[in-house]
């Protein structure tokens, strides 16, 4: 009979041999060959009320190179993006709900399971999925909110067609897609157009001590001439619950300011008081901002992220942005923006937008009302467009030895009929050193 401590040594360095052979084995990465990466959003931001239930549900199914059978049911395809779901306010530099367990997704690839693109140019790319370049048939689908699959739908359900459309994408490039509510319009299904972006932040020189973005108004033909005035859903108070914004024009001019976070912060438990700006950045043009689904890319402005003085060395920046859209021909007052009722640009200009990009902290000054955790006044009077709040320009994050660290991002902002968006890619920065 085998002694039992021989069984035991064989069996041990049987174990050490699959071990040496598994860690000599070559890894093989997955890719797709000559990919191009794409991002996809649901920007049908229509509410669901009396006007719009009989319009299709804003909850989509992309899928490219369809199949279809005899009937002309569609039953399949190459790349398949269900369950699509109204896109956040906010589109981050990484991956959407990664962790996230739930079947609605705000955008494409998002939590889905999928090859994503690699570090590009010293920028992550792992928000956008990779694809086989060339040309490629794309349809979306309006199809009901509910977890099931959307093959596995009733054929009633797989009918609902929005949008059928042939895309050729060039290897390598870096395409962002929308599905958008083209005109306004009373008529059934409503106009949709599929809108295309070929971006351009991989091949441009970014420094990194400046922010940059773009913007786009990307509102349905119309939108704006037919909501001139408030909102008519209980006016600010549903502005303020929802951070959505009364129609923008057709045509904006764009300036922008910064403020210092290490400030008091403009309502202090109701009390409307005057952030701090920082010298020299008040009411800076940056351009004429013109409604259009066909415009290609807008160029990046730089902002510097250190405009205030730094006592850190470049390591921690708290300033934050506030961009003013005005209708042509009106232009912001000198000054701090005034608040609530006061004296200055909103009661002068009683149509303007502001969005505000802030980390929406109050740094423990004193305070825990929700009014003076943010960082941009929200007026009061229904005449007035009300302010939209989007993330920071800057990036915070531990990295080397510094467990708080500011990075300059790349961020796009869209307005899209009474909403606003961000999308912000990041550079790659040094990971912390435990």
């Amino acid at each position: 009979m085998m002694h039992f401590h021989t069984i035991i040594n064989r069996w041990y360095w049987l174990v050490c041999c699959l071990l040496i052979m598994a860690g000599c084995r070559k890894t093989v990465y997955n890719v797709v060959p000559d990919a191009a990466y794409l991002r996809v959003f649901n920007s049908l931001n229509y509410d669901v009320n009396i006007t719009t239930k009989d319009q299709p549900p804003p909850f989509l199914a992309m899928v490219i190179d369809p199949e279809y059978d005899a009937s002309g049911l569609v039953t399949g395809g190459k790349i398949i993006g269900d369950h699509l779901d109204q896109r956040s306010p906010y589109a981050g530099p990484y991956p959407a709900n990664a962790g996230n367990t739930s079947y609605r997704n705000t955008e494409y690839p998002g939590n889905k399971k999928v090859l994503v693109g690699p570090i590009l140019n010293g920028i992550n790319l792992s928000s956008w999925a990779q694809i086989p370049s060339g040309k490629h048939r794309v349809v979306f689908y309006s199809r009901p909110i509910s977890e099931m699959s959307f093959f596995d739908l009733p054929e009633r359900d797989r009918k609902n067609l929005l949008v059928d459309s042939i895309i050729d994408f060039t290897p390598g490039e870096i395409y962002t897609m929308e599905v958008l509510q083209k005109t306004v319009s009373t008529q059934y299904p409503l106009p949709i157009t599929l809108y295309l972006r070929q971006e351009q932040f991989t091949k441009l020189p970014f420094a990194d001590s400046l922010l940059y973005v773009n913007f786009y108004n990307l509102s349905a033909e119309g939108y704006a001439a037919a909501n001139p005035g408030a909102a008519n859903r209980g006016v600010q108070a549903y502005l303020n619950a929802t951070n959505k914004c009364t129609a923008f024009g057709d045509t904006m001019n764009i300036y922008y300011s910064l403020y210092k976070d290490d400030c008091p912060y403009p309502y202090i438990d109701g009390a409307p008081i005057s952030p701090a700006l920082i010298p020299g950045f008040n009411n800076i043009w940056l351009r004429t901002l013109i409604r259009s689904h066909v415009s290609g890319v807008a160029p990046y402005h730089s902002v510097p992220m250190f405009a205030a003085p730094d006592t850190t060395g470049g390591i921690l920046s708290r300033e934050w942005e506030l961009f003013i859209l005005m209708k042509p021909g009106m232009f912001p007052l000198p000054g701090p923006l005034a608040v609530s009722g006061a004296t200055g640009m909103a009661q002068a200009n009683p149509k303007f937008g502001a969005i505000g990009c802030s980390n929406g902290s109050n740094d423990g000054k004193g305070t825990t009302s929700a009014a003076a955790r943010r960082s941009v006044p929200k007026v009061s009077n229904s005449n007035y467009v009300a302010s939209c709040w989007l993330p920071n320009l800057i990036k915070y994050t531990a990295s080397g030895t510094y467990a708080q660290r500011s990075f300059a991002t790349i961020s796009t902002i869209e307005i899209i009929n009474n909403q606003v968006y961000m999308m912000s890619v990041q550079r790659n920065y040094p990971p912390p050193i435990k």
